[in-house]
């Protein structure tokens, strides 16, 4: 039976046992009180097993991620398929903000934490997502044939919708993704997306069968969700009971939506539980009690706590089901916050927004009158909801719920050493880098004092480095990746971390020969190798970076690609060099645009290299030039002014 955590007033966790998961998606672990869709699960298993991508897509809240967590993986057999966790593109806890930064495509990073969750995040850092699935031992069936690898990627929506999506990020992330089935590995992709963003999915993927929509609940399936769950608990329903609960939810199509069937029947639960339920228990005051609660809750991010202006600017706006095009006096993050609780729904065919379901309607515009305690979330649920305002660009409001997290969590020392991480990334992508380095700071002294986190100690000292790297405080920053390597001396992405600290900090040789390091313990440790490759260009040493360079093809950054370029130019292939230089025109990296400008210098085109070594010269993006490369644009500059 799944089982919730809950705290005695002692503060120790002990497990409880229910029947609903109300609100919440059904877990992996939740598969033994999950009932009403066998059928789905059966047929997307099915699916999933025989064709290289599927797609499962249906609207907001209809239960896709609960289907697949404790319908279709269950159903896996783990010796027949190489089953992953499931994969989110939604950044984690664990998984600092500073680590995705620099050129790094931080949708790749988020997907490859959620597969690899065990893994220290510095080490996927910069991976792609075929060295990522090539690095994993190949799981062989007992005729020694490799069994296929069962990856999931949930709630593909979150590609498009958070507030730092940058377009290529996504591009690249999805053609990383559909190009390995290209690969030889026996890679099979299930995706989960909204209706509202299925067609960009589909236009890109290599699906060969029409992607299978989950919709509502029929009655019978509803009435499974309902009674089953209760009966494994030894409580049954009298004749019928269950069946009218069921109708009394139904739209005029005989379907039912599975959050307000589950909202309705964990009210069933309210003390004492007789084992035999002769009632419906009252479904409307439940509904409205959750239209209460979620309102009071976006009211407080965005009204000043004031959940019946809330209500007010809801009934000036809508008087029904219908759809709205004109929105006055709700902001974007109102409808997103009413969205992700299941208030609003969003119709992009018609670009307006619409209550998310008619029966919704009475108590959002109306209130409840029912008594009741608001009782606050719980710390972890606090920094959930810190984590996806973080998602939608709201870091007041993510600063906000990380406080209240903080506060309420302060007797457990890893989740508030979680928050205080979420807090630090709050920071960071607010660009308030010294506030970052505090809250990171306190992650990583409380991560110290817990069992068993090394590897989070060393990733967060990491994020500590860069963050100190981009201030250009490179001793400093120096200090903290020695003290993360010290903490986990096999990480060969800890290693060039430092390598890259040493090399802005002037220190050539250093720098080479910690990367010699890291590559002696990994030799095909892409970061260690693209870095090597970058610093030897920058030195000159054309052959052994074209060796380098070449191991870790496609290259995927412009200061990659530039360096590349660099390396063929030292070699003499000037043809292909300037072939090989990446567009400029947004590039601001110092060390890149000076890169081409040498290329430029090799090919004679002596204005265009003035033009990007002044560039280079004059960049204000750290890190800046390291002492070498500095030196190097100043004589190019004054050497081809002369020359003109």
């Amino acid at each position: 039976m799944g089982r919730d955590t809950v705290m005695e007033s002692s503060g120790r966790s002990v497990p409880d046992v229910r029947p609903y998961v109300s609100a919440r998606a059904y877990s992996r672990e939740d598969d033994a009180r999950f009932f009403g869709r066998e059928t789905e699960a059966a047929e997307v298993a099915a699916r999933w097993r025989a064709d290289p991508v599927t797609i499962v897509h249906g609207p907001r809240g209809v239960g896709k991620s609960s289907l697949i967590a404790a319908g279709v993986l269950p159903l896996l057999d783990s010796y027949s398929a190489d089953v992953m966790p499931i994969g989110r593109v939604s950044r984690r806890s664990s998984v600092p903000a500073a680590l995705a930064d620099g050129g790094r495509n931080p949708l790749v990073l988020a997907l490859l934490s959620s597969w690899a969750p065990r893994e220290a995040p510095t080490s996927l850092s910069g991976l792609t997502v075929a060295t990522f699935l090539r690095g994993r031992p190949l799981r062989l069936d007992a005729s020694g044939a490799p069994v296929p690898i069962m990856a999931v990627v949930d709630q593909v929506e979150e590609l498009f919708t958070a507030h730092d999506r940058q377009r290529w990020h996504c591009e690249q992330l999805l053609e990383q993704l559909f190009a390995v089935l290209d690969s030889d590995l026996p890679f099979r992709l299930l995706i989960a997306v909204d209706d509202d963003h299925l067609d960009e999915v589909v236009r890109r993927s290599r699906a060969t069968t029409p992607p299978y929509r989950l919709g509502p609940l029929g009655r019978e399936q509803a009435i499974a969700v309902c009674r089953r769950p209760m009966e494994e608990l030894g409580h049954t329903f009298a004749p019928g009971v269950a069946e009218r609960l069921v109708d009394e939810l139904a739209d005029v199509t005989g379907q039912v939506e599975p959050l307000l069937l589950q909202i309705a029947c964990t009210a069933l639960l309210s003390p004492p539980q007789p084992a035999l339920i002769t009632g419906l228990g009252r479904p409307d005051e439940a509904i409205a009690a959750y239209c209460q609660r979620q309102l009071e809750e976006v009211a407080v991010d965005y009204f000043h706590a004031d959940p019946e202006k809330l209500r007010t600017r809801l009934r000036e706006t809508f008087d029904s089901v219908e759809v709205v095009t004109e929105i006055a006096g709700l902001p974007r993050p109102v409808l997103k916050g009413l969205a992700d609780r299941y208030l609003l729904a969003r119709v992009p065919s018609a670009s307006g927004w619409r209550i998310w379901h008619e029966r919704l309607v009475t108590p959002l515009f109306r209130g409840t009158d029912l008594p009741g305690v608001r009782v606050p979330p719980r710390a972890d649920a606090r920094l959930r909801l810190a984590e996806s305002a973080l998602l939608d660009g709201e870091f007041d409001v993510a600063a906000r719920h990380g406080g209240l997290a903080l506060r309420e969590a302060r007797h457990d020392g890893r989740l508030s050493a979680a928050i205080e991480s979420m807090l630090g990334d709050v920071a960071y992508l607010s660009d308030d880098l010294d506030e970052a380095l505090v809250h990171y700071r306190k992650a990583t002294q409380l991560y110290v004092a817990e069992p068993g986190a090394e590897v989070l100690v060393a990733t967060l000292l990491t994020a500590v480095g860069r963050v100190l790297l981009r201030q250009g405080r490179t001793s400093a920053a120096i200090s903290e990746l020695r003290a993360a390597a010290r903490r986990s001396p096999h990480d060969s992405a800890i290693q060039t971390e430092l390598a890259w600290a040493l090399w802005y900090g002037g220190h050539e040789s250093g720098a080479v020969d910690v990367l010699d390091g890291a590559l002696m313990m990994e030799g095909n440790a892409p970061e260690a190798l693209q870095a090597r490759g970058e610093i030897l260009s920058d030195l000159q040493r054309p052959d052994r970076a074209l060796r380098d360079l070449e191991r870790v093809r496609p290259l995927q950054q412009p200061s990659t690609r530039a360096a590349y370029a660099l390396a063929l130019a030292l070699s003499g292939d000037v043809r292909m060099a300037v072939l090989a230089i990446p567009p400029m025109e947004t590039v601001q990296d110092g060390s890149t645009l000076l890169r081409a400008a040498r290329v430029m210098e090799a090919a004679g085109n002596h204005d265009e290299a003035v033009r990007l070594a002044r560039r280079a010269r004059q960049s204000t993006t750290s890190p800046l030039l390291p002492p070498r490369l500095a030196a190097e644009a100043d004589r190019l500059s004054v050497t081809e002014t002369h020359t003109r």
